[in-house]
């Protein structure tokens, strides 16, 4: 008889019995370690392909534009005194204007304020400027004739700026009085000067109070 047939032989059955549930039980705990293993390295891979296809999503997205702040309005200088300050960019004209009753407020020296005329901040009303065109010093709205519907004139007036969008331009026959059509439930900006090239005209642009800064 072997040694190991010896050894076995003074074993009791119990003792074999315990041995050998040892045994499976460690085999069992090894084959599962390796699948356990095997199952964890795959969800970590399934984790990180989802989260990769997640963060290259090529859905494309709706970006919000920011808007540019609006630029802060800076008063023109005015050391003349001026009631009112009229730019128009289009055609490179900023002068100011007197008040109705200041003896400066002519059309000999400077834009007329007319006497019909409301002021700026006043609702529904309508400012009415009056200048030459020509070609002498005096002629102000002499490119007054290059604006067209949609194009803007400003008036600074009292720390406010005034921006008013043009919406009809129309001629009348130069016989000392003007009709002004607009609609009197919006505030408004009448420019009148005489009609480019014809001596018998006088041309008038409505515009229409678009913002006040």
């Amino acid at each position: 008889m072997s040694k190991i047939e010896k050894f076995l032989s003074k074993l009791s059955n119990r003792t074999i019995v315990i041995i050998a549930f040892i045994a499976i039980i460690g085999g069992i705990l090894i084959i599962s370690y390796d699948y356990l293993l095997g199952k964890k390295e795959r969800a970590y891979q399934e984790i990180s392909i989802s989260l990769f296809n997640e963060n290259q999503d090529n859905t494309p997205q709706n970006i919000e534009e920011t808007e540019e702040p609006e630029e802060e309005y800076v008063p023109t200088p005015n050391p003349n005194g001026y009631l009112g300050i009229l730019t128009i960019d289009k055609i490179n004209l900023q002068q100011g204007f007197y008040d109705k009753d200041n003896e400066h407020n002519n059309v000999s020296e400077n834009l007329t304020f007319l006497a019909p005329s409301n002021y700026p901040d006043e609702k529904n009303g309508n400012v009415i400027l009056v200048a030459h065109s020509g070609v002498t010093r005096i002629a102000y709205f002499r490119n007054l004739y290059q604006l067209k519907v949609g194009d803007t004139a400003k008036i600074e007036y009292k720390g406010h700026l005034y921006t008013y969008k043009i919406d009809n331009i129309y001629n009348e026959t130069k016989d000392g009085n003007v009709t002004v059509y607009r609609d009197t439930n919006r505030q408004t900006l009448t420019m009148i000067t005489c009609t480019k090239n014809d001596n018998t005209k006088q041309t008038i642009y409505i515009a229409y109070l678009e913002s006040v800064k």
